[in-house]
């Protein structure tokens, strides 16, 4: 019987609405989180394989000394593919000349991921290798047949073996992104390292294992892998690496996860609004039923198979709808990207019917537990059982409800209590401010039979319930001008830094005599040069007069000396300079001045692993040369730059009786190859390097990540407008009482669609004042402490704000009770009985 009963008053509660936004308020959660779960993942995989072609594999596992060949077959034995490299610099002879170089051993299966490029011949058509050097033969850098004047099929020198010259190497993917790395390139087959004779005892040698294969058959190799790694090898991906690539990488999925994170905040408020209203329009019908001898029992199961049904129905069709829109999205995506992206794995549908469940039992527990307890006399006196209206504690429920879904979905327990912290801060003090404003407006002098007067006295009437939905109208409106500001903020940091008419090689290794040649030859052939830099190697020795500790050697079983201060562990590349890089901000202290002696500015993450502070010395170490320095100022540096960037940088005075290099960023278009190739043949001393492709690649990845971020702005839109129809439904049926009363006191349409319309303009164009400030102090806030972005105010927004909340929640609120408007008196009459 009470089955019956319960489907009965589903199907009658589902035709009157408040079911119905409840069911969208779970689905909407549920879609929202299996939709942006599964398109980020998929966009994350794809921009990953991409990516990973700046280190040739999926995962590199690096050493100073030799590395167990077991690693390889026990990858293999998991499916992975395997590749092994070593490095080492050693002198190029040939035709009487010889020239430093940097020699790269790699087995057949080199690279695993991206292309490598070469030319049959310096003038030849650019070509994608199959595989690298067969035994015998050496690809090499074009710079390297300028220093050595040679050709292709000439015969080098290597160590104690003879090579023939075969290919001239373009692009390597994993070409190491550092300006001050030797261009002077060398590609050889591993197995004729051996005959080279060049590796001895204390040599200098880095050893890599390069791993590629599906992400799980990798974090399964890694977990077998870990408890053996030695305390100098690194095993690292690409988003480990510190480029411009990682930044960015890291910097989408922060914003990404951010976006997810404020669209279950939304969906969240909607949920908890919908079924407090639904429990409270059930206060007299509970109590009709227990006066015709209902038990509590019964009433129980009744409504919490209401909330079974509502549960089951809204997250399947949450599923259906959330699947259906990425797939929709990824293929359109995949389209704009010219690429197939990789399925997402089975954690976003958990993730999703878990937000589901949650939201469904948490946020109507309490509500529905209240409602059990209606007296039966409410038939007679409607007022009992109002004070459950209100409850600590479902609001302590719904407070912990929505950190738990942020958790869940982030994984992140800092970004959670950030953002979860500053959603309650800011609901505390709307709160505060809604009491004040709508307080004070009872003292307005107000015409009576005027649509503003009539508007202002519905908000002082309902000042409680206009709290509320100024909160929910203001978190609405507030996360949407924070996701689009904050968007186009990070967006437009990124072109900052690679506008159309960035750097694409590096001139490296300039001597003093020719920096005055080289700078005018680039001027006459109008390339685009940028600040030519003084660079020297040296050594942080000590820290106020402490010796720091210096980098082992394992292979040679040294111990290191636990008792010495931090250090580096190797040469840095050093620099002085009269005024501040442009792509550095000082954060501490104050740069040099003309009367500077001895003094060096340092970066922050520098002063950090260094462990020091403003008015400490450091003692450099350039050869057998030693000399102090005072830190006098702190740096942040913006490394996603591409230009030339220093961990310190030294006053004038220091370094000037040193032999220094130059270094340089130029711009080469495409008709100026020519010109540039006759530079380096001019100057074969020096080092030019190739990072257009770089550029390329961060430049792509910069739009697949804005394409992703737009699809997931839309959807986050969709929760904030689900937000308003929540509210504006649950105050439905007081609005009609109030309509047919206005009607039967004489009161026009016109009046009261005014009236309406005013009071939702008001309402919407003051949260989205309250939104617009309360979101440019978040801004502020989260762009310097999650997105190491320059925090800055955005004046624009106090003016979209207030318009954009009072057309959207004007428009939208006044579309929700248009119906209701139509409807005769004896219509509503009836609706409301």
């Amino acid at each position: 019987m009470w089955a019956k009963l319960a489907l009965k008053l589903f199907s009658r509660e589902f035709r009157r609405g408040e079911l119905t936004v409840i069911s969208a308020a779970i689905a909407l959660a549920v879609l929202t989180v299996l939709t942006l779960s599964m398109v980020t993942e998929r966009i994350a995989q794809s921009i990953a394989q991409k990516s990973s072609a700046f280190i040739a594999a999926d995962r590199v596992l690096g050493s100073n000394h030799v590395i167990d060949t077991s690693y390889i077959a026990k990858a293999e034995q998991q499916n992975l593919k395997t590749a092994q490299m070593l490095y080492f610099d050693t002198m190029l002879f040939a035709n009487d000349e010889m020239q430093f170089s940097s020699v790269k051993a790699a087995s057949s299966g080199y690279p695993l991921k991206g292309q490598l490029k070469v030319k049959s011949s310096l003038n030849g058509e650019t070509e994608v290798a199959s595989g690298g050097p067969t035994l015998g033969n050496v690809w090499l850098s074009e710079s390297v047949f300028y220093s050595l004047n040679i050709d292709i099929g000439d015969v080098v020198e290597l160590g104690a073996a003879l090579f023939n010259v075969e290919k001239v190497i373009v692009e390597e993917p994993d070409a190491p992104f550092n300006v001050f790395s030797s261009s002077r390139r060398v590609l050889i087959n591993i197995n004729d390292v051996e005959k080279t004779e060049v590796i001895q005892p204390g040599s200098r040698v880095f050893y890599r294992q390069l791993y590629a294969g599906d992400e799980s058959d990798i974090n399964s190799f890694y977990d077998w892998l870990k408890p053996q790694l030695k305390e100098n090898q690194q095993w690292y991906g690409v988003k480990d690496r510190q480029s411009p690539i990682s930044n960015s990488l890291n910097r989408a999925e922060s914003f990404l996860l951010l976006a997810g994170l404020l669209g279950i905040i939304l969906a969240a408020v909607a949920i908890a609004v919908s079924a407090k209203r639904y429990c409270e329009r059930q206060y007299d019908p509970v109590a009709m039923m227990k006066t015709l001898g209902s038990s509590r029992a019964m009433i129980r199961k009744i409504y919490l198979t209401h909330l079974l049904m509502v549960c089951l129905m809204a997250v399947t069709v949450g599923l259906l709808i959330g699947y259906g829109l990425q797939e929709i999205a990824t293929h359109y995506l995949a389209k704009s990207m010219g690429t197939t992206l990789p399925m997402a794995g089975f954690k976003p549908w958990l993730v999703a019917i878990s937000t589901g469940v949650i939201c469904a039992v948490m946020f109507s527990i309490k509500p529905l537990f209240d409602l059990f307890d209606i007296p039966p006399l409410r038939v007679l006196r409607r007022n009992l059982g109002d004070k459950l209206a209100v409850s600590r504690l479902h609001l302590a429920m719904s407070a912990f409800t929505v950190f738990l879904l942020m958790w869940l979905f982030s994984n992140n327990i800092k970004i959670t209590l950030i953002l979860f912290a500053s959603t309650l801060t800011l609901i505390g003090v709307l709160f505060l401010v809604s009491k004040v404003i709508f307080g004070g407006g009872r003292k307005l002098g107000l015409k009576p039979g005027n649509s503003w007067s009539l508007a202002i006295a519905s908000i002082q009437k309902r000042a409680n319930v206009n709290a509320v939905q100024l909160i929910s109208f203001s978190l609405a409106i507030k996360l949407l001008l924070f996701l689009v500001v904050l968007k186009n903020d990070m967006i437009a940091d990124w072109q900052s830094q690679l506008p159309d008419d960035a750097p694409n090689a590096f001139l490296v290794n300039i001597t003093q005599n020719e920096l005055e040649p080289i700078n005018t030859y680039l001027a006459q052939k109008n390339i685009q040069v940028s600040e030519f830099y003084p660079t020297i190697r040296g050594r942080v020795n000590a820290v106020n007069g402490e010796l720091v500790a210096r980098e082992v050697s394992l292979q040679d079983n040294e111990k290191k000396d636990e008792e010495a201060r931090a250090g580096i562990g190797r040469e840095l590349n050093l620099t002085w300079l009269e005024t501040p890089p442009a792509q550095n901000e000082i954060v501490q202290g104050q740069w040099f001045n003309e009367n500077t002696l001895a003094e060096a500015s340092i970066e922050e993450s520098m002063l950090e692993r260094l462990d020091v502070e403003l008015g400490d010395t450091l003692t450099f170490l350039i050869g057998a040369q030693s000399f102090d320095a005072k830190i006098t100022s702190v740096r942040k540096v913006n490394w996603a730059t591409l230009k030339p960037n220093f961990f310190i940088i030294l006053s004038p005075d220091v370094l000037k009786d040193f032999p220094a290099t130059y270094i340089s960023s130029v711009r080469i278009e495409p008709d100026q190859k020519r010109d540039f190739s006759q530079l380096l043949r001019s100057y074969p001393t020096v080092t030019a390097i190739d990072v257009g492709n770089f550029v390329k690649q961060i430049q792509s990845t910069i739009e697949q990540v804005s394409l992703a971020i737009g699809f997931v702005l839309t959807i986050v839109v969709l929760c904030g407008a689900l937000v308003l129809i929540s509210q504006v439904q649950a105050s439905l049926g007081e609005r009609m009482q109030e309509i047919v009363i206005l009607r039967t006191l004489g009161a026009k349409s016109r009046l009261i669609k005014n009236a309406t319309l005013y009071e939702f303009l008001l309402l919407g164009g003051l949260a989205g004042l309250v939104a617009a400030f309360f979101s440019d102090i978040a801004l502020l806030i989260v762009q310097q402490q999650l997105f190491d972005l320059a925090g800055k105010l955005h004046p624009h927004i106090w003016i979209i704000g207030p318009v954009a909340g009072g057309v959207f929640v004007a428009g939208l609120g006044y579309f929700m009770i248009a119906r209701t408007l139509k409807q005769n008196t004896q219509g509503l009459v009836r609706a409301l009985g």
